[in-house]
């Protein structure tokens, strides 16, 4: 009888140990038990028995479990906290010689974020191009753009998204599409990005000329990819298809960007971008694909 009370005491001890164990669980889907000792300055300590007392950045916590409540719901705020971010590039390339060019290329854009919950951006460029004084090339694109995340690890997302584009040598004197549809991470973390969408939308265009305004119900997938090379130095690709649902095959659209962004320093960058947009059925008097090399400066804050 003395030997089962002891085991019923010893089984119920280390039964209690496990239950009141803290666990900090990464976004990679790794997990820390421990007991968690101290929160501050970003950083979580959790004394494990294993590795000792070992350090966690918050960025990289999904969610806690432990008895500290004040801790649990100061991560909970610091989730729900929305954080802005901003960035303006521009560019500019000119020849003068036999040949006078000279291009202009600027962008910009705005983002407010709160991790795991959703995401608001507004974006804008802007490029202009003459050769020999006169112009051969005036485009500007603008996106608004909300998301927000659902599900259990909140990989999934719905957003919704309002596309509005002007091309003159394209004749195209402005293009709206709005946007619905939902998109997933495949990776979110600092090194690697990688995302896909799908969206259903409706592409209205007015011309600049006499051609009858046009309307499409599309289809409206995306990929994104982007991957840190060195510690100052990613490389990124969006890629966009446009293609018509009520008249497949014979409409579709193609927007893709690959860009490779050196850091200057914490808010300047040097970037190279290579854009390419592709019609399978222009406007008449101009060509299907418009490929455009970039070169810019880029400020964030």
């Amino acid at each position: 009888m003395k030997i089962k009370a002891i085991l019923v005491v010893v089984l119920s001890i280390f039964y209690s140990i496990n239950v009141s164990a803290d666990e900090i669980y990464l976004k990679n889907g790794d997990k820390i038990t421990g007991d968690i000792t101290e929160e501050k300055q970003g950083k979580i300590s959790i004394a494990t028995d294993a590795m000792g007392v070992v350090y966690v950045n918050k960025r990289f916590v999904d969610r806690v479990v432990n008895n500290k409540q004040a801790l649990k719901l100061e991560l909970a705020k610091e989730k729900e906290v929305a954080v802005w971010a901003g960035e303006v590039s521009a560019g500019y390339n000119a020849s003068k010689g036999n040949t006078d060019i000279d291009q202009l290329s600027i962008r910009g854009s705005l983002k407010r974020k709160r991790e795991k919950i959703d995401e608001f951006d507004i974006k804008g460029n802007m490029y202009y191009s003459a050769s020999d004084k006169k112009m051969d090339a005036q485009t500007w694109y603008g996106l608004a753009r909300y998301g927000f995340s659902f599900g259990k690890t909140k990989q999934w997302y719905s957003f919704y998204s309002v596309e509005v584009d002007h091309d003159r040598f394209a004749n195209i004197d402005y293009r709206a599409i709005p946007t619905i549809g939902v998109g997933y991470w495949l990776f979110d973390h600092k090194d690697i990005k990688l995302l896909t969408e799908l969206g259903v939308g409706w592409e209205y265009a007015n011309y600049r000329d006499d051609e009858k305004d046009s309307n499409h119900a599309m289809l409206v997938p995306r990929l994104f990819f982007e991957k840190q090379l060195f510690a100052n130095s990613k490389i990124s690709q969006n890629l966009i298809f446009y293609p018509a649902l009520d008249d497949i095959g014979a409409y579709y659209r193609l927007r893709s960007e690959t860009a490779f962004t050196f850091a200057l320093n914490k808010a300047l960058a040097l970037r190279l971008s290579l854009i390419d947009y592709y019609n399978s059925d222009p406007p008449r008097d101009t060509k299907k694909n418009d490929l455009r090399f970039i070169s810019s400066l880029a400020y964030s804050f």
